[in-house]
């Protein structure tokens, strides 16, 4: 939904008059794992992960205020909640940002998306790509003729109810990492994700306050000591 640019005003000046202790806080609350190299946190939903054109209120910008020695590594929508890795040196943010080139991390959302799809424990794929359309801004759009591919794996973890209406609760594993691609892909299967702002319309947005969207685990090599490690952020939906 978009906000004024009074409301965006007011949000920047709020946000550049607060005092070190407050970012020093929100950096504690969000923190889910730190060590020399890597800062992992808990991205709330309905945050920037970096300042936008006008709206300079996000999570990195946050998270620098605290630490200016944090680095950026990838991003989640502003809608979505869940884990992102952050790099706290030069060398940490090249390995790790070499580790998503290659497609490497593992990593699962969970989602709830209307209607009933499939059967639980039924996996399946989406390969389709995914581009932005400028004539429906800020949407993406599946088309098979473009250029830069995009598939995710998914598997249907059970079926409930949102205020009586049935939805499906499924795991998402994203190979590749294009802009809006888990959204997209549900849209793409007939499924919308429940209390989507962007794609959501009708009963579907109804049937959440909140994009139902969660970056659940994540897993990948530590930069200097060569292990694999995981972690796993509890689902708020």
């Amino acid at each position: 939904m978009a906000i004024s640019i009074e409301t965006v005003n007011q949000l920047n000046l709020e946000e550049a008059a607060r005092d070190t202790q407050f970012f020093k806080d929100f950096m504690t609350q969000v923190t889910v794992y730190e060590d020399e190299d890597l800062l992992l946190v808990d991205k709330p939903a309905g945050l920037l992960s970096i300042d936008g054109k006008d709206l300079k209120v996000s999570l990195l910008s946050r998270l620098e205020r605290a630490n200016p020695e944090v680095k950026l590594i990838h991003r989640l929508d502003m809608d979505t909640s869940g884990l992102m890795i952050f790099a706290k040196n030069k060398q940490a943010q090249t390995h790790i940002s070499k580790q998503f080139i290659e497609r490497i991390p593992q990593k699962e959302y969970q989602a709830i998306v209307q209607g009933t799809l499939a059967i639980p424990g039924k996996k399946g794929e989406i390969n389709i790509p995914v581009r932005y359309e400028p004539s429906i801004k800020p949407k993406h759009v599946a088309d098979p003729e473009w250029k830069k591919h995009a598939l995710t794996h998914y598997e249907v973890l059970h079926h409930e109810l949102r205020k009586g209406q049935p939805v499906t609760r499924v795991a998402l594993h994203p190979v590749t990492g294009r802009s809006h691609q888990l959204r997209v892909h549900m849209v793409h299967l007939g499924h919308v994700i429940i209390g989507d702002p962007i794609y959501a319309e009708g009963e579907a947005l109804s049937l959440a306050p909140r994009l139902n969207l969660h970056a659940h685990k994540l897993r990948l090599k530590h930069p200097t000591m060569n292990t694999w490690m995981a972690w796993e952020s509890a689902v708020p939906f």
